[in-house]
């Protein structure tokens, strides 16, 4: 398969902003990952990209030719990327390296929970970019203006990115050329672009990049605007993408219709018999809307809604098969739902190297207590379906924080989602200023003038595992069109920096629902799971149901309403309504909302029964347990074949909890081989920034304690101090020592320092200025070998002497003279300014 990346490399300093600042830092930080490594954000890079291409035809337009259109190469803004002619997503841009995936895994190791190291991503980062000060003066006075310093972080000169760039269906040439152009075409990004910064050059790489621009000519004219994109259905690339979010589904009133009949043949006429088990593993962030309240901020889900999934399927089906309009498969797997959809939700294991399981969302019946003071057993565990004492009846309780989690051998094991926050901004529109501008206006122009925005969504690297029901059949053939260790797109914005995802099939065989408790098996012990286990009995007459997904119910008159469905339940169980009396409940709601792709509509919000909402009926009837199973494995309410309304009968009685635990991240295996070259590099510079830390605060503090303990008509004077700072200039100190000395012999010799012993034991116990001069200049290797051996032994294990070595060497060799000065600098500065007479306040 052909890669194609987008290569920039950076010819000035470049502020990628990340949209935030880290108070007493930096106002203005560049975007990096949680290892500290720098990235260029995808979404920022296809719109810049696609700017850079639009000007190209614009040129040409001048001289009367015609190129492709632009919304043809990259899409048309506000529609999904895979619309009309064009598919083409981009990727976060990374650090161009041939080991960048082995600098990732080191990285992570040093940073560990639990490892010695004190590597920190703020570190990291630091290697990469530098932190530059800048002010506003005033016309009038040439001073600075008041709060107008900030200080914006920006990456160094001379390091190369690279993303990746995927496209739907293979490229043509024209499609390849144009790309080129765009790419050669952009030459600026970033913040303060007109000031100096973010001067890159780009490159598109495939085949035809040295054909176009290595012969200096442009292209045929002729070629380009007669050669259309390519509509061809062929696939080089086994991986699969998506082309739709969701499929459209069958009408509610039907369902409807279908789950309320009395007839229990016709109830289960598509209740599924096996199912097959898949696994979702991020890529990118992953970005799933949900409805917040605030207009500026997109807020994703926590899980991943089996429909995002059913519209991968649906749409390699359409695309493989090409079936027509009236297709009776597509309709009978994709709409009528003989094929059920689950929600995938993360998964995580107890042990090490023990299998990875689904978890399960947390029933909100369970509780636990707030902490006493008094007691010794805090934060305990208590089910609301259980009774209760009267003492724990009057003990304050609390809600979980986690939402998912396991229930095993009586604990509550649960697990965090990990999710992030990235900026972004829409720029004016053409009414506004269009690219003239290329930025938002903010508030004071109220239409088309862009917008800063905020997307929330699902970290990469985490894995989401869900299942699908049907018949042994159906889901053969589903495999045929979901192929294992595809790459698919799901969420919203997958068009660049978000949605990519890795997809597996877990079982390699769809299995029987009667071995296998897929979706409540975290219900129970693994010491007594049976896998033929029914629902358990009704001895005490009650019926507890909980949902593991969202449930949408109808009312009488025909719409959602975030109802139980009470006659719904008794019809599949087939007693009457009225022998179900609901005693308790304990249930939240959540706004259901989702889009029609085919026809480029929002689909109606309604109103849900949220998951992990938990109902207690007393029953004054007989129930068949078979029935019981069949509804759990048919679930309630609407659209089922998208995962909705599936629930867990029973599986909740007498869970007997004790504490909470939390579910760790598998740890990072160990790394026996040698430290690469690039780590070491990072290693060194992260040394030499401590050291260089810690030599200003020693020279700062013996310039206090001279200054302290010397009246000012013995202190140097501030000549003597300005003439020590020119020699200090010269670029080395080795050929500048002999002066120096002589210069300060006299004139530095009664000034006592005690209190450097301890810092530097190499140095005498009584110590004058002058000779502390002349340590440091005649012996300044000692003391960069003491301070490097010092925090090289904080960043790197003991085990990894030879990287000891190397990086102390490195320091002692090549750094002591950078050391050595920045001491004698901030000693003279200090001592500068401590000479100073204090200013008195003006009668």
């Amino acid at each position: 398969m052909t890669e194609y990346v987008l290569q920039i490399t950076l010819l000035s300093p470049l502020t990628s902003s990340a949209g935030e600042g880290h108070v007493g830092l930096v106002d203005r930080d560049v975007a990096y990952d949680d290892l500290g490594l720098p990235t260029l954000p995808g979404r920022r890079l296809k719109g810049l990209w696609r700017e850079a291409y639009r000007d190209v035809v614009d040129a040409w337009g001048l001289c009367g030719k015609e190129l492709i259109p632009a919304e043809d190469v990259f899409g048309e803004v506000g529609k999904k990327f895979d619309d009309g002619k064009s598919g083409i997503h981009v990727g976060n841009a990374e650090l161009h390296k041939p080991k960048a995936a082995s600098l990732k895994e080191w990285l992570a190791y040093f940073q560990q929970p639990g490892s010695q190291s004190n590597l920190h991503p703020s570190d990291v980062i630091q290697h990469f970019a530098d932190i530059r000060a800048q002010t506003a003066l005033d016309r009038d006075t040439g001073g600075a203006l008041e709060n107008t310093f900030r200080l914006t972080r920006t990456l160094k000169v001379g390091w190369v990115f690279s993303a990746p760039v995927h496209f739907v269906t293979p490229p043509d040439e024209a499609l390849l050329t144009a790309l080129i152009l765009g790419a050669s075409a952009l030459q600026h990004m970033g913040t303060a672009r007109t000031r100096g910064l973010g001067k890159v050059r780009c490159r598109f790489i495939c085949d035809l990049t040295e054909k176009v621009l290595g012969n200096n000519t442009l292209p045929t004219i002729d070629t380009l605007s007669s050669v259309q994109l390519s509509q061809t259905s062929e696939v080089e690339d086994v991986r699969v993408v998506n082309k739709v979010d969701e499929a459209d589904c069958a009408s509610e009133q039907t369902l409807l219709s279908k789950s309320q009949t009395t007839d229990s043949d016709c109830t289960f006429c598509t209740v599924p018999t096996h199912i097959l088990r898949y696994r979702l593993t991020l890529r990118e962030p992953v970005l799933i809307p949900v409805s917040d309240g605030d207009p500026n901020t997109v807020v994703t889900r926590k899980d991943i809604p089996g429909n995002h999934l059913l519209g991968v399927a649906a749409w390699n089906y359409l695309r493989e098969l090409d079936p027509l309009p009236a297709d009776a498969v597509f309709r009978r797997l994709f709409l009528d739902g003989h094929l059920r959809f689950l929600t995938a939700y993360l998964e995580a294991a107890l042990e090490q190297n023990e299998e990875l399981t689904r978890t399960i969302p947390i029933p909100h019946s369970i509780r636990k207590f707030k902490e006493d003071a008094d007691s010794l057993e805090k934060e305990r565990l208590v089910d609301l379906v259980e009774p209760l004492t009267e003492e724990d009846k009057k003990n304050p309780k609390k809600r979980l924080e986690s939402p998912y989690g396991m229930i095993l051998a009586n604990d509550l094991m649960t697990r965090s989602i990990k999710t992030e926050r990235n900026y972004h901004h829409a720029r004016a529109g053409e009414s506004a200023g269009g690219r003239r501008v290329g930025r938002p206006l903010g508030s004071e122009v109220k239409e088309d003038g862009g917008a800063l925005f905020q997307y929330e969504a699902l970290k990469a690297d985490q894995s989401f595992q869900g299942a699908v029901l049907g018949s042994m059949e159906d889901l053969v053939k589903l495999q045929t069109w979901l192929l294992h260790g595809s790459l698919i797109r799901i969420g919203r914005s997958r068009s660049a920096q978000y949605g990519e995802t890795d997809f597996e099939w877990i079982d390699k065989s769809p299995k029987e629902l009667c071995n296998v408790l897929a979706e409540w098996n975290a219900f129970f012990n693994r010491e007594d799971y049976e896998p033929e286990d029914l629902p358990p009995d009704l001895d005490d007459n009650r019926l507890i149901i909980t949902t593991l997904s969202p449930l949408l119910a109808v009312n009488d008159y025909g719409h959602t309403d975030a109802r139980f469905p009470t006659h719904e339940l008794a019809n599949v169980l087939g007693v009457k309504a009225c022998e179900l009396k609901l005693s308790c409940s304990y249930t939240r709601t959540e706004m259901i909302s989702g889009y029609h792709s085919h026809l480029r509509l929002p689909r109606q919000q309604c109103e849900g029964i949220a998951t992990g909402s938990v109902f207690v009926f007393c029953i004054n009837a007989i129930l068949d347990e078979k029935r019981l199973l069949k509804l759990e494995r048919n679930g309630l309410g609407l659209r089922k074949n998208e995962g909705f309304g599936r629930i867990a009968v029973n599986r909740q009685d007498d869970l007997g909890l004790g504490t909470e635990t939390q579910l760790r991240d598998s740890e990072k295996q160990k790394i026996d081989d040698k430290i690469p070259h690039e780590i070491r590099n990072i290693l060194e510079d992260v040394v030499l920034r401590r050291c260089l830390a810690e030599m200003q605060s020693l020279a700062m503090r013996a310039a206090r304690t001279i200054v302290d303990r010397t009246p000012k008509n013995r202190l140097p004077s501030n000549s003597l101090l300005g003439r020590f700072r020119l020699i200090l200039q010269r670029e080395n100190l080795k050929e500048s020592s002999k002066e120096l000395l002589k210069l300060g012999k006299e004139k530095l010799s009664n000034h006592q320092i005690e209190m450097l012993n301890h810092e530097i034991p190499e140095l005498k116990n009584r110590l004058n200025l002058y000779d502390l001069f002349e340590h440091i200049v005649t012996r300044r290797e000692t003391i960069t070998d003491v301070l490097a051996t010092k925090h090289v032994k904080s960043y790197v294990e003991s085990r990894y002497n030879d990287t000891h070595e190397a990086i102390i060497n490195a320091l002692v060799e090549g750094k002591s003279d950078e050391m050595c000065k920045v001491f004698l600098n901030h000693l003279l500065t200090t001592l500068n300014r401590g000479s100073q007479p204090k200013s008195t306040p003006a009668q």
